[in-house]
């Protein structure tokens, strides 16, 4: 898998009502304690593999300037409609059958890896097509060659195997060795005026040593067979019937997020491909962060199912403000310092990446309000409806695109971004509050952005003597609002939230 496809963090599905009288119920449900323990495994691992990712395309940045790096970061975006079809959702569907049913483990374990192998075998012969008819250089075409060798190890990054029997030690162990070994690699090799090639030499032999990771600890940690792939026609068609619905929603989400960087490396051949893909790096790097938390409260959110319909408003209301607060904050702060940030992380020669990050930074707070619907879809077992939303937005990403882009260059691409991000907030809203309830957005949104106004006012009157000064007021402004409007309410909520499971399982 590429690097950019594992950044696709798409929501998962839940399990769907026809399949909630299966066997399944003879599982055991995982214990609170242990639930807190994997999300522990899984943000350090998480956290540490960002590190190593960005530390790395720092150093490419760096040392290839804008003009090579932009085609590394083309080369990774048009990889991610490539690498999401070798797994078309088979990871989410086969963890969801093995925590239903786990004596089908083993069994699973081989079809699910030989229906993979059949879908990468065919998604390189279509990049083979692709690269014959790409009118780029021999260089890029190479670079997406052996990106695309890499698909065949795909089939056996067993994560979601691990996922399925709560060893999610492992999946944070996978997680940090694909990304150490890549960044040792490009660390090694990659110098100035070295070929492009050699980063596609690196993410291919990363992806052998997680590959070989995964298998040595299905086999001699977990004690299962080889995962030699099972190739039965009537077993795979089968298979994939279920799963091809999530792998829809991760292409679309892909869709939204990494067309624009494909147009505008067809569109621009100069250095505002790599000023826009590092900006848009370092933004996804950052909304790591909002995937995690709504990894977290989804939990609470599907409790509040079979509760009477105040507890998810009351849950709403709360997070709503935090996620106002915090996303404004952010946006703020990081569209002000923009070119100082970038110039820090990649080197001057991309300080006017600040122009499209400014941009994108904003796809933050729309990402954290949008996100409490699409999960609320989640927990409702909306997930059609939820495919759809982020369809259409993955659509309006594109059009939005082919009329940006060719005009602004990157900032016509962060713009087109944004307001798709924009159109699936306005999309999942109106689903909520027709299928299940209306949410409400506006009250908690008035403070934080008079807040946010009065911040950016004190900000402009004191940038001229000295930036950071004005940083620091702005920000201790904003703060100290906070605290005198929301500190409490929100202090409470966040407190609630660690301890609840708890409370429940002594309840239960």
């Amino acid at each position: 898998m590429s690097q950019a496809a594992s950044a696709v963090k798409a929501p998962p599905v839940p399990e769907t009502p026809a399949a909630a009288g299966t066997p399944a119920a003879a599982a055991k449900p995982a214990q609170p304690r242990r639930l807190a323990i994997n999300f522990l495994y899984l943000s350090c691992g998480e956290s540490f593999a960002k590190l190593l990712t960005f530390a790395s395309f720092s150093y490419m940045a760096r040392t290839l300037g804008p003009w090579n790096y932009g085609i590394v970061e083309f080369t990774l975006a048009l990889m991610v409609f490539f690498t999401l079809p070798v797994d078309l959702g088979l990871g989410s569907y086969g963890a969801r059958e093995i925590a239903r049913n786990p004596q089908n483990a083993g069994r699973l374990l081989h079809e699910i890896t030989g229906l993979r192998l059949a879908l990468a075998l065919c998604s390189m012969a279509a990049l083979g097509l692709f690269v014959a008819l790409l009118p780029k250089s021999i260089e890029v075409k190479l670079l997406l060659l052996l990106y695309g060798l890499s698909l065949l190890g795909g089939p056996f990054l067993l994560q979601w195997f691990f996922q399925a029997h709560d060893q999610m030690h492992w999946v944070g162990v996978a997680t940090i060795v694909r990304q150490s070994f890549f960044a040792l690699m490009v660390f090694a090799i990659c110098r100035k005026g070295a070929p492009l090639i050699y980063i596609g030499l690196a993410e291919c032999l990363s992806v052998a040593a997680v590959a070989t990771f995964c298998v040595y600890v299905a086999r001699h940690r977990m004690h299962y067979e080889w995962p030699w792939p099972e190739m039965r026609i009537s077993r795979l068609t089968g298979h994939l019937r279920e799963a091809y619905p999530i792998g829809l929603t991760e292409l679309c989400w892909a869709f939204m997020w990494y067309f624009c960087t494909v147009l505008l490396g067809f569109v621009f051949a100069d250095r505002s491909l790599g000023w826009f893909g590092a900006s848009h790096r370092a933004l996804m790097a950052l909304h790591t962060f909002v995937w995690l938390y709504f990894f977290n409260l989804l939990p609470s959110i599907s409790r509040c199912v079979a509760a009477p319909r105040q507890h998810l408003l009351d849950l709403m209301d709360h997070s709503i403000r935090f996620a106002a607060w915090t996303g404004l904050f952010a946006a703020g702060i990081l569209t002000t310092i923009a070119p100082l940030l970038l110039s820090l992380l990649y080197g001057p020669a991309f300080r006017a990446a600040a122009s499209s990050f400014g941009v994108l930074a904003w796809m933050l707070p729309v990402a954290m309000l949008s996100g409490h619907h699409r999960y609320i879809l989640i927990a409702y077992n909306q997930q059609k409806t939820l495919l759809a939303c982020t369809a259409a937005s993955a659509v309006a990403a594109v059009l939005l695109g082919f009329m940006l882009v060719p005009l602004y260059g990157g900032v016509g691409a962060a713009w087109a971004l944004l307001a798709a991000n924009a159109i699936n907030l306005a999309l999942v809203y109106y689903a909520v509050s027709r299928l299940v309830t209306k949410i409400a957005v506006g009250r908690q949104l008035v403070t934080p952005l008079c807040a946010l106004a009065v911040a950016a006012g004190l900000y402009a009157s004191l940038v001229g003597w000295n930036i950071w000064l004005a940083v620091l007021a702005g920000s201790g402004v904003y703060l100290a609002v906070l605290l005198w409007a929301d500190g409490r309410r929100l202090a409470s909520f966040l407190q609630a939230m660690s301890r609840k499971p708890a409370l429940e399982s002594r309840a239960a």
